[in-house]
């Protein structure tokens, strides 16, 4: 699948980072279109970070919205089948290169391990304090995404979060 990002240099104000194109993704022509990305669709509207319009595919109004998606990995594969530390290390120097193109304000990386795995040690669920020198200016955050050790409390406690950090940057527009 193809990246969603503004064309030229236009600064975003969210980039969110998957791992690779779901092949239910591939086949619907739309990022995440299985259970685990319509929980992670459902999520950013209960929270009011993505204005959708009514009938659309949430990606439709990522560009709208001044944010983009993009994935370590571009050849679909299933979610169980893990990128080689090769993809990895090539997927990592793809995106720093678009972080020097569009300069988001919050990089989101929608899966844990992923970023995990793009860093070389753990990360946390929300915010991760520090990484911004390695991605940037960008803030990094974690999504808590459902299936993962990520409790109920903390999830609610990084949604707020991430909130305000959306909400601080529209009002700053």
């Amino acid at each position: 699948m193809d990246d969603i990002l503004p064309n030229g240099g236009k600064s975003l104000d969210v980039l969110i980072i998957g791992k690779v194109p779901a092949p239910t993704s591939v086949k619907a022509g739309h990022y995440y279109q299985g259970s685990q990305g319509q929980f992670f669709w459902k999520k950013l509207k209960e929270y009011g970070l993505l204005n959708i319009g009514a009938h659309i595919y949430e990606d439709n109004a990522l560009l709208g919205n001044n944010w983009g998606i993009t994935d370590v990995v571009k050849e679909p594969n299933e979610f169980s089948d893990e990128p080689t530390a090769e993809e990895y290390r090539k997927g990592l120097q793809r995106i720093k290169s678009l972080l020097g193109k569009h300069k988001p304000r919050i990089v989101v990386f929608v899966y844990k391990k992923v970023l995990d795995c793009l860093i070389g040690r753990k990360s946390v669920y929300g915010f991760n304090l520090g990484l911004d020198c390695e991605f940037g200016t960008s803030k990094v955050f974690v999504f808590p995404m459902k299936g993962t050790p990520c409790k109920k409390e903390l999830q609610l406690k990084v949604m707020d979060e991430l909130k305000k950090e959306i909400e601080l940057i529209r009002k700053n527009k």
